[in-house]
């Protein structure tokens, strides 16, 4: 009997649609190739002559003092009164553990100014009797507060912020109250709330 290699027909036809199915993929795999390599080749490169992109156009930067990390120098904090009552159960409409405060700022107008920048971050003010956020009292005999024009918060820069309808006089206390809701997260972050476990009891 002579030498040779054998093989069954099984493993032949196993093969046959092996090399099929590659062929089919190297087939497939080279028109994706081709069509992306034609997109790509279809958009404006910066080298081609006569042709330019414009440049995103970025906003220029706010002059505005809401827009600034930085406070202005103009109002000088005197006092605070601050009380704050957390709740350390959950609240049924919110599910969420919150805190509600007060806050009474006694301060000095260093320059005049129409505008009261106060931080704030991650609070819901209550809209008092005035219908803005806050409300500002003159601590001056004879001289009246101006009122509250426009009121709200500028998250990006965490300020809550006041537009009066005219200027503080200079040398003159002012006071100003707000009253506010905040969540008592436990991510460590500002008044937060803490609980560990012992002995199966969670405190």
């Amino acid at each position: 009997m002579g030498k040779g290699f054998y093989v069954s027909k099984a493993v032949g036809l196993v093969a046959v649609v092996l090399c099929a199915g590659a062929l089919a993929t190297i087939i497939a795999l080279s028109v994706v190739y081709s069509q992306e390599k034609t997109k790509s080749n279809q958009q404006v490169s910066p080298t081609d002559a006569g042709t330019t992109s414009k440049p995103p156009i970025t906003p220029p930067p706010s002059n505005e003092l809401w827009d600034k990390y930085r406070l202005p120098k103009v109002l000088k904090p005197d006092h605070y009164n601050v009380t704050l009552w957390p709740r350390l159960t959950l609240n049924a409409t919110t599910g969420l553990y919150i805190f509600t405060g007060e806050s009474s700022v006694a301060f000095t107008c260093t320059e005049e100014t129409d505008l009261i920048l106060i931080h704030s971050n991650k609070l819901n003010y209550t809209t008092l009797e005035n219908n803005h956020l806050a409300r500002l009292r003159s601590a001056t005999s004879g001289v009246k507060a101006p009122s509250i024009k426009l009121s709200w918060l500028q998250t990006e820069t965490q300020y809550l912020v006041l537009q009066l309808d005219g200027k503080l006089s200079k040398d003159h206390i002012y006071h100003l109250d707000t009253v506010f809701t905040g969540e008592l997260a436990d991510d460590l972050g500002g008044f937060y709330r803490s609980q560990y476990e012992e002995d199966g009891v969670i405190k």
